[in-house]
């Protein structure tokens, strides 16, 4: 029996030309929230994976204003659960919450990149010198996959490039035992990748991955401590003019 379609009516909250997108009818298909899911997951935790997957795919855009009455009423919920999953998305920089007149999806502007790599390049290069004597054979081959994977993308599924690019990091992250630390660079991550702007095109996304393959052959060679300086210092640096530039083309 085919997928009964849904309806989300996202009105505009704001006038046009002060800054919002207009609103829009979307359709998606089959909710999260009507999906079977395992254990006793709590309501306001599948809100939050739905709200995230509207902007993972584009359904939501940054700029865009959504009425949380409506979203009350198409998705059959109450106001509680959907509010703290949007105060969850606001605490992680996702959303802002404006009272009494409804939710914008935020825009990431260029200081807001520049600050996002600076942290970071300071946290992943800590972290590299903390686990860097775990790294051994099986670490070298999830490397090495990942920038496979990223070459095969780097002009297709650019979902695909990106995710093979944050893995990359995780073969080393993962060796952490710092859970809250691994929980905070994924938020920053998928503020960069999966909703304000998903395509940074084909040169940043190059210089990317050539990037890789150097600090690579840092670790190769034994050289935690230039690795993690060029972890910081080259590939989490971030020249605005250089990134506009790359976008642009």
């Amino acid at each position: 029996m085919p997928r009964k379609e849904r309806r989300l009516f996202f009105r505009p909250l704001f006038l046009p030309g002060r800054g919002m997108s207009k609103g829009r009818n979307v359709t998606i298909g089959e909710s999260m929230l009507t999906r079977a899911r395992p254990g006793n997951q709590l309501l306001r935790e599948q809100v939050y994976d739905y709200l995230q997957e509207l902007m993972r795919t584009g359904t939501l855009v940054p700029g865009q204003a959504m009425s949380v009455s409506n979203m009350v009423k198409e998705l059959g919920i109450s106001r509680t659960p959907l509010r703290e999953a949007l105060l969850l998305l606001q605490e992680q920089g996702f959303v802002t919450i404006l009272p009494q007149r409804g939710v914008v999806v935020n825009v990431l502007d260029i200081q807001d990149i520049k600050n996002i790599y600076e942290i970071l390049g300071g946290i992943e290069s800590r972290v590299l010198l903390v686990v860097f004597d775990d790294i051994g054979p099986e670490q070298f081959l999830r490397f090495e996959a990942c920038n496979r994977e990223m070459e095969q993308y780097l002009e297709g599924d650019i979902l695909r490039h990106n995710l093979a690019n944050i893995q990359f990091h995780d073969v080393f992250l993962s060796l952490s035992d710092n859970a809250r630390m691994k929980k905070y660079v994924r938020n920053l991550k998928m503020q960069l990748y999966d909703f304000p702007r998903r395509d940074y095109g084909r040169k940043w996304n190059r210089k990317n991955l050539d990037e890789h393959n150097n600090f690579l052959e840092l670790v190769r060679q034994g050289r935690a401590e230039d690795a993690a300086s060029y972890l910081r210092d080259v590939h989490w640096a971030f020249d605005p003019a250089d990134f506009l530039a790359a976008v642009s083309l």
